[in-house]
């Protein structure tokens, strides 16, 4: 009978793998979403407001880890031990920086990819004194707990707000074996800041998309929501992954350049007159993952930050620099104001690094 029962487990296997490889879901007619309340009714939001955009990379993505996509040999991290040494880390970042917004992708729930550590939870309960909107574009239904995978978004905000909503942004084209699809999408959080409304957007563009198409069409996309939202009186700030090269970076590296095959420039051009990117060109945001983190081989550059809109003042941007050691991303806090005058830096500006 054993022999019978291999088709199923290459099937169960190539169904995990293909979600992996390609950062895929199984689809569903609806994006599920997990609401968690403060523990105390949140204040009003004063500024200047202090945003960190996250990559966690679902606990799994340490120094010790690589990653089969990006041209490693690791399906998921070492073991259990792991995971919860990287998101014990992260805690304790979360707890010293207490930023007011904390914008994450790769969240996770318990599954396969993180040894079925409840990653999310664990980040909530490390900012008991925040609300938590956690939205899946990663999701099977058909595979057991233990090959399960949940991944997405996840907004914590530590002020009052009008709760965030769910905009859905292009996707990759066509299915594997007919019904394997992401669900991209952005999370928009509304607020009053000092009386002033303001929209923080939570975005994860696609990152292996074959010649960079779905990308650009997703940018615009963005892009054409920060102005919508900008045009309604709202100071708006879009922070993620934005799997793009923000800016020209030259840290130190020595691997192979294949492992580069997925980066892509941000186009400067598509944003509108007024609006920046805004970025720590001394720290780097990512790191190649076709091997285990070893500082000064693995190619590092940023792709992580935030682009806001005319009406918003940069008090300070800097990046969380932790040596890559519990996420193969690093945190990038912005802290901002409004201002109703003319942005002070031309769109097309970026500061280089020295």
């Amino acid at each position: 009978m054993r022999w019978l029962q291999l088709p199923l487990l290459i099937i169960t296997l190539l169904v995990v793998y293909l979600s992996l490889a390609g950062c895929m879901t199984l689809s569903d007619k609806n994006i599920p979403v997990t609401r968690l309340e403060a523990n105390a009714p949140l204040p009003q939001a004063e500024t200047p407001l202090r945003l960190m955009v996250w990559n966690i990379g679902y606990a799994g993505l340490g120094e010790e880890s690589d990653f089969k996509a990006d041209g490693g040999e690791m399906l998921r991290p070492p073991g259990k031990k792991v995971v919860l040494k990287n998101l014990d880390g992260i805690q304790t970042v979360l707890r010293e920086e207490k930023p007011d917004i904390v914008m994450m992708q790769e969240m996770a729930g318990p599954g396969f990819l993180t040894h079925g550590v409840d990653v999310a939870s664990g980040v909530k309960s490390a900012l008991p004194g925040y609300s938590m909107f956690f939205s899946s574009d990663i999701r099977t239904r058909l595979l057991p707990g233990g090959l399960s995978l949940r991944h997405g978004l996840g907004t914590f905000a530590s002020r009052a707000n009008d709760g965030t909503q769910i905009v859905r942004i292009t996707e990759e084209p066509g299915t594997i074996m007919g019904f394997i699809k992401r669900r991209y999408h952005v999370q928009v959080t509304e607020f009053e800041v000092s009386g002033q409304p303001w929209a923080i957007v939570n975005v994860h563009l696609s990152a292996f998309d074959e010649g960079a198409n779905t990308r650009m069409a997703q940018l615009r996309e963005v892009l054409d929501l920060g102005q919508s939202l900008y045009q309604q009186g709202k100071a708006v700030a879009i922070g993620g992954d934005w799997n793009m090269r923000l800016a020209p970076t030259d840290f130190a590296y020595t691997a192979d350049d294949e492992a580069q095959f997925w980066i892509h420039d941000f186009p400067r051009e598509e944003l509108r007159t007024g609006w920046q990117v805004v970025i720590d060109p001394a720290v780097p945001s990512v790191r190649t993952n076709e091997q285990p983190y070893t500082a000064g081989v693995n190619y590092t550059t940023n792709i992580d930050g935030f682009v806001v809109s005319p009406n918003v003042k940069v008090e300070d941007v800097r990046g969380v620099d932790l040596g890559f050691r519990i996420t193969d991303h690093q945190p990038v806090i912005a802290t901002l104001s409004r201002t109703d005058a003319p942005a002070p830096v031309p769109a097309e500006t970026i500061p280089q690094p020295d």
